[in-house]
């Protein structure tokens, strides 16, 4: 754990945010005084860099707790919801999904 002064970190926010992101925590101080931490948001080693970038932006939300082989069992075999409608309008919404899933549409 390192201790900082806000002038040192403002001056070298990228190489305290760098450690951070190794997994590193840095604590702030003002005036000798603790006013607060940066920690990881999550390990690196749980998640890819895609899922990460994700979650960076918002899109995703990580979970707090990791899932345990139970709950992801449980989860996996959990029935999905299926399209009600049949047919031509089905196979439209369908093929529209995989298109945005691909960055085609």
């Amino acid at each position: 754990m390192q201790i900082v002064n806000i002038a040192e970190l403002k001056n070298n926010l990228s190489h305290y945010l760098r450690q951070v992101r190794q997994g590193n925590e840095i604590t702030i101080k003002d005036r000798n005084r603790i006013i607060a931490r940066i920690v990881p948001a999550a390990p690196s080693a749980d998640y890819d860099e895609e899922l990460l970038e994700l979650a960076a932006q918002g899109k995703v939300k990580l979970p707090e707790i990791p899932l345990t082989d139970e709950d992801l069992a449980r989860e996996l075999k959990r029935k999905l919801p299926r399209l009600k409608s049949k047919g031509k309008k089905a196979e439209e919404v369908m093929k529209r999904i995989w298109e945005e899933e691909r960055g085609e549409y």
